[in-house]
Parts: C-alpha cells; structure tokens; sequence
C-alpha cells in the first residue's frame, strides 16, 4: 500500500511538472498578450491570438472577457482591449475557464469594480492548486517571474453550482456551465447567443491531444461525458479552444472519436493483463500513428494510467 500511494504521489508531482511546460508553439515565445493579435469571430464576440486565447463578448450593457493571460500586465492589456471594444459605463465582466496559471492568474490587473464570475468548485480547485502552479512558472523564465510578481488568488464576486446566465444587452446572453471534470476539476464552458459561439477552454481543442489529466477525478472517460453534454446541450456552431484554431462542432466529434479510442483500448488492454504503463506505451505509439498531424500527443500515457484507475469505467 505504501508503496503504490508513493507512486501516486510521484506520478502526480510529475505531471504537474510537466504541465507548466508550455504547448510547442509557445516554448521560446514571449507569454505576452499582444492587442495587435485581436480579431472578430461574430457580431458580438471578439478574440485574441495568443497564450491563451482570450474571449471578448461585447452587449449594449456590460462586456464579458474570457480568461486572462499570465499575471498582471496581461490582465492590464486584456482590460484595455476589453474597455476598447465597450461603450463609455458599460460594466466589465470576467469568467476564467480553468485555474490554470495563464487563464487565470491575470485577474489581479483587471480595473476595480470588475465582476468576476466562476463555478464554485473551480474557485476550490483555484485557492488550493493556482499558487503551487504560479510557484513552478515564476521558474520557467525572467519574463514569466516578472509577469507572476504581482499574484495572489483572488475570490470571485460570483459563484455558480452548475450553470449562470450574464444578460450583456441589446439581446447578447452569455450562459456559464460547469458540465463536470473533464481538464481540471472546475472546468468551465461559455455559450454566446445568439451568436452560437462557444470558448470551450481546453475541454474541446482543434487536433490538439489532452493536455493532462492531472486531478484525480480527470479520466477519459469523465471528459468524454462533458464533451456529450455539450453536443446534447449546447451544439454550438463556432468553437473558440483555449490553444488552438477556431473551428466549428466538427472538432467535438473529433475530440470524442480520440478519448472513446482512448478509453477503449485501455479498458480492452486492462481486461488482458497488461500493466497501465506498458499499455501507456501502446496507445501513445497508436494514437501518434491513427492522429497524425495532432499536437499535444506526449501526454497519453497519463491518460492512460488515469483510464486505468477510473472506478466507474466499464
């Protein structure tokens, strides 16, 4: 027993060890939120470019930005834009999808009177785990210790169980959800109508594999039924990921093809004996093979000790 809890214990530090590194697109590139990089994805909503994508959805009455880069001047430049694309008085609104350092810990340079909103149980998840992960970035580099200087957790002014609805104006609503683990513990979904777009946070990625599944609750097949409650609930027409290109409700299809592969050869490699990391082993090489062209693919192994551990699998 003693044995197996120090494994858990290891397996979990180096996870979260390696989540700090950034995706491959971003290593060696500043984690800076660059203005220059906004774009428009439908008549009410905007995004930028960048580590992450930050989401704008602008109403007559109120503005909602969607996460908030590292630290806070990242938050400073993504309240500006957001005060840019809003009309004199209008009230600032902010939602994180995960606790995640770079969607996240910016919050701390949004303007006062700022409402921030966020599930119950990310804000949990948030107060315990954030600070361990600001710690690991503030050593990545110079730029992200100096970006994180300034941190601390801070609490959200709104807190929701399962689902909130912001009403911004003019006919813009802005609806909150918290479907389950999936990512982290307290991921969140936002769905913009009547513009039918959704930022899926890192819950739904375009050709991107999973990122860790770095809580205990976090398996493929928890992530598999919150990417069918999107699809059963939602049905979005556009899809704004957190690291990766827009696209549409084709990459839910994708992603769920991935994880039921996933899932599925684990539970078939579990049912003949095979050890989790010799069938991590396996997978990692199928997958490389069957998603040629995917990014993100060097977590599988942890995925597949996560599926192998998962109580309520078949």
């Amino acid at each position: 027993m003693l044995n197996r809890m120090l494994l858990v214990w290891v397996g979990g530090l180096l996870c979260a060890f390696l989540y700090v590194l950034p995706p491959a697109s971003a290593q060696g590139q500043s984690h800076l939120i660059s203005a220059d990089n906004l774009s428009q994805v439908s008549p009410h909503v905007w995004m930028i470019k960048g580590f992450p994508n930050i989401g704008f959805v602008v109403g007559t009455r109120g503005t909602l930005v969607i996460d908030t880069g590292l630290g806070a001047k990242n938050g400073q430049i993504v309240s500006a834009v957001a005060r840019s694309l809003s009309k004199n008085g209008q009230k600032l609104y902010l939602t994180t999808t995960h606790y995640h350092t770079e969607h996240a810990s910016g919050d701390v340079g949004f303007p006062p009177g700022t409402i921030e909103i966020r599930p119950r149980v990310q804000q949990i998840e948030m107060n315990s785990e954030e600070p361990k992960q600001v710690e690991i970035n503030r050593s990545r580099s110079a730029e992200d210790k100096a970006l994180l200087e300034d941190f601390h957790v801070r609490q959200a002014d709104v807190l929701f169980d399962k689902d909130y609805a912001l009403d911004l104006g003019g006919g813009v609503l802005a609806k909150l959800y918290w479907f389950g683990a999936a990512h982290t513990k307290g991921d969140e979904l936002i769905m913009v109508e009547p513009d039918s777009v959704l930022f899926s946070g890192d819950v739904v990625q375009n050709r991107t594999g999973p990122n860790f599944f770095i809580c205990t609750e976090c398996t493929p097949r928890k992530w598999l039924a919150v990417l069918d409650q999107v699809v059963q609930e939602l049905r979005p027409k556009i899809i704004v990921p957190d690291h990766s290109n827009v696209g549409d409700i084709s990459l839910i299809g994708e992603d769920r093809d991935f994880y039921d592969y996933l899932q599925s050869r684990a539970t078939a490699l579990k049912a003949q004996g095979t050890s989790a990391d010799e069938a991590g082993k396996i997978i990692a090489e199928e997958i490389r093979a069957k998603y040629r062209g995917w990014t993100a693919l060097n977590g599988i192994d942890q995925a597949v000790h996560q599926a192998y551990t998962d109580q309520g699998a078949r």
